[in-house]
């Protein structure tokens, strides 16, 4: 190891650093140099701004946020603990502006000890622009970002403020025309309610700088209605309850679109004009109805507010129907006696209102068929039915089925 640092001479060259760190320290002490050092991007402070806004009602609007680069000369020692924060370059309005415009203004600066000297400065001035501070009150709108779903309408919004009070540079403030409330739709069905930012814009709706302008208020409540529309077909009431089937009746228009708050609107299923008692109808005679609708529930733009109804009485027509539903009742009843029934089925034929028999099936027509199995001897017998069908309808003609009586033999 010895031999190393003997042969590399690291002895010397140690005894070297350290001469040269010692000759360094007496020549910064002892001599300590001027030097010059460059700090750059110095904020400018404003001095006298409620000054200007008192006595002229001025606002710096441009420059206010100016940086300057600044030379500082001094002793090595006292640059070494200088930072720019330390410098101050402020600029006193009120002995320079007293009237709108844009002025060239020198600035000073404020070193923190005695010295330093500012050797240079850039710029040499710093540009400020001023206006006159005014108010103005714009109206607010609302801008809906989509249309509402298909079956969906958005109502009119309402809003807690109709306009809003601004100040600020006159110049800017004649640019300024609305303000407006963007709010997203995109798949809204229910009505919304929030507070909203706005944005102040132009008369081509394209947003203003703001940045010196004050607001008296800086969100506006708003509710947006959500509305339901619906197409519900329209009805009579006929009277009395059992002649509806002698009367047919059509109605103009068969339906009306409707538009309302979602609940009302799914409650609604059809809109009953009123009553038309069929003593008091003539055949093809017509009869306008208002269209009355429940509260809450109003007809959408373009939709009449009356119906015509046209009553047309019928005459009686006849329809034949196969019923299988035959049922036996046997009165005086044979212990031995076994009773079949050999027809399957029965041609009925009904007379009636066409309305009534079109809608009666031969699921509701049975025939009944009396015997005494005790009083018929063994064999085929022809007996009558007695048909039912529905209230209104009439049977036409007689019917009669075919059973078979049957007994088992005893021996002797």
């Amino acid at each position: 190891m010895n031999n190393w640092f003997i042969k590399h001479d690291i002895l010397t060259k140690l005894l070297s650093v350290m001469a040269a760190i010692i000759l360094w320290s007496y020549f910064m002490s002892v001599q300590n140099p001027t030097r010059t050092v460059e700090y750059r991007d110095i904020a400018v402070q404003l001095t006298g701004v409620d000054q200007l806004y008192n006595s002229y009602n001025l606002k710096v609007v441009e420059g206010a946020d100016t940086t300057v680069n600044v030379k500082v000369s001094a002793s090595t020692s006292r640059l070494a603990t200088l930072t720019a924060s330390q410098i101050k370059v402020q600029v006193n309005l009120s002995d320079s502006i007293s009237a709108p415009g844009t002025y060239e203004i020198p600035y000073n600066v404020i070193l923190p000890e005695s010295g330093m000297t500012c050797v240079g400065r850039s710029p040499e001035t710093i540009t400020l622009s001023v206006d006159e501070i005014e108010t103005k009150i714009v109206p607010v709108s609302v801008e809906l970002s989509e249309d509402a779903p298909k079956g969906y309408r958005y109502g009119t919004p309402r809003l807690s403020v109709d306009s809003v009070k601004i100040s600020g540079p006159a110049t800017i403030l004649e640019e300024i025309s609305k303000a407006v409330v963007y709010i997203d739709t995109d798949g809204v069905k229910e009505t919304i309610s929030n507070n909203y930012s706005y944005k102040l814009v132009n008369d081509n709706d394209k947003a203003v700088d703001t940045t010196n302008i004050s607001r008296d208020v800086a969100s506006v409540t708003v509710s947006v209605p959500v509305y339901e529309i619906k197409s519900v077909p329209l009805e009579v009431t006929v009277s009395p309850e059992d002649a509806e089937n002698a009367i047919s009746v059509s109605i103009s228009p068969k339906t009306v679109e409707i538009v309302g708050e979602p609940n009302a609107v799914d409650a609604v299923k059809s809109i009953n004009l009123g009553a038309i008692n069929v003593n008091d109808v003539e055949n093809g005679g017509t009869y306008d109805f208002d269209i009355n609708l429940p509260i809450g529930i109003s007809l959408t733009d373009g939709q009449p507010t009356t119906a015509t109804v046209t009553v047309s009485t019928q005459e009686d027509i006849t329809k034949e129907y196969t019923v299988t539903d035959i049922r036996l009742n046997d009165t005086n009843e044979d212990p031995e006696a076994e009773v079949s029934l050999e027809t399957a089925s029965l041609k009925v034929t009904l007379t009636g209102k066409e309305k009534l028999l079109n809608s009666i099936s031969a699921d509701d027509i049975y025939g009944v068929a009396e015997l005494a199995s005790a009083d018929l001897s063994e064999g085929q017998h022809t007996i009558g039915v007695s048909i039912s069908s529905p209230d209104g309808s009439t049977v036409s003609g007689n019917y009669s089925v075919v059973i078979r009586i049957t007994r088992q033999k005893t021996s002797e």
